[in-house]
């Protein structure tokens, strides 16, 4: 995504010296395309059951201390002084490690999740190149980087989204 970006870029830069050449400019939607390969879902798919287990162990441990807290409040009147201070310090505890097993959780979904989005948009990049060469275009631009896209532009997005699903 950035190498597109990046080449956006550099071609608006280089734009006086190649008006004059004929250039043959296109257009691609990256957010069309992602929410619409079927590899995005089977990303999806794949990171949930990779971390099913860990979720459903954060649930069960969630649902437990929040069972013991409203036993804690319901029956903290008549609890000893010492029995009070031990479930406190017990019910701290156990959510400060609930807190960070659920941050690591977080941070190892999100690292995953990156990586397999970086592989994606890698076949992403390639299926680009491809529509390109095979169209004969200069210049392919992401739609979203353009404030402005004149009719006589052409739009190759499914055809890269062609490409992709190969």
């Amino acid at each position: 995504m950035k190498k597109i970006v990046f080449a956006f870029l550099v071609s608006l830069l280089m734009l006086p010296t190649m008006a004059s050449a004929e250039t043959k400019v296109g257009v691609i939607d990256t957010n069309y395309i992602m929410t619409k390969t079927p590899e995005r879902e089977a990303i999806q798919q794949t990171l949930s059951k990779e971390f099913k287990g860990r979720k459903g162990q954060l649930e069960r441990e969630f649902k437990k201390l929040e069972e013991d807290r409203t036993n804690y409040m319901s029956n903290a009147k008549t609890m000893s002084a010492t029995q009070r201070t031990t479930t406190e310090r017990d019910l701290k505890k156990r959510s400060s490690d609930f807190k960070l097993k659920e941050e690591a959780y977080k941070e190892d979904f999100k690292r995953r999740t990156q990586e397999e989005m970086k592989k994606l948009g890698k076949k992403l990049q390639q299926a680009v190149d491809a529509v390109a060469k095979r169209g004969g275009y200069d210049l392919l631009v992401d739609r979203r980087a353009v404030p402005y896209i004149g009719p006589g532009v052409q739009d190759v997005s499914e055809q890269v989204l062609q490409e992709l699903s190969k």
